[in-house]
């Protein structure tokens, strides 16, 4: 399957649960050099899913994920059936593994929540102006500014900072789209989930 038809499945079934508080399409992190396929904010836990589809090669999937693990509570891999058996070897146990074909998503492996994030990412993945005003600090530079706040905050403080600000930004958008949404997610569709809520209507 292509990532596009992977992606409108999977966003069907986020959205038809009513534990999904936010769901949104290609988030930047890690410092701009990665994007999340998928997020979703279920029971105030980020979960980071990267799709793999029947057309992609998954020689860089180890290094992805690690890069997943740095940011999200919780790490999903959702991949076309062609690359199952290949995931299931190089992905660490605590990563969660959908398989999607052509009947539908089915989960694989149950992911585990991950503890050992890291301060640095999980901050730079906030925006600055955000940062700021959570933490009342200043600084010249993003990286000062979150160097700052990782040496006087508590680990528990950003995470929670990173939640509140993603459920935040997304919520309303979200809670709009389920509540207007047919039984088929349309390319507008998918095209709008990738939208800063900001930018919609622009």
């Amino acid at each position: 399957m292509k990532e596009l038809d992977i992606k409108r499945m999977f966003a069907y079934q986020l959205l038809k649960k009513d534990s999904t508080d936010v769901i949104f399409f290609e988030y930047p992190f890690h410092f701009g050099r990665r994007r999340a396929d998928i997020i979703c904010v279920e029971d105030g836990m980020i979960v980071g899913y990267e799709i793999k589809s029947a057309f992609d090669r998954i020689d860089r999937l180890e290094d992805q994920l690690e890069s997943y693990t740095q940011l999200f509570d919780f790490v999903y891999v959702i991949c076309d059936s062609k690359h199952i058996s290949a995931v299931r070897k190089i992905t660490p146990a605590r990563i969660g593994i959908y398989e999607c074909t052509l009947r539908g998503v089915k989960r694989i492996r149950k992911a585990s929540q991950i503890k050992n994030f890291d301060s640095i990412t999980t901050l730079d993945a906030i925006p600055m102006d955000s940062l700021r005003k959570q933490f009342k600090t200043s600084g010249k530079s993003k990286l000062e500014i979150c160097h700052k706040i990782s040496n006087t905050q508590k680990r528990s403080d950003i995470k929670n900072s990173f939640r509140k600000y993603i459920i935040h930004k997304y919520s309303d958008q979200t809670s709009h789209f389920k509540s207007e949404f047919s039984d088929v997610i349309t390319l507008d569709d998918v095209y709008a989930l990738s939208l800063a809520p900001n930018k919609l209507g622009a």
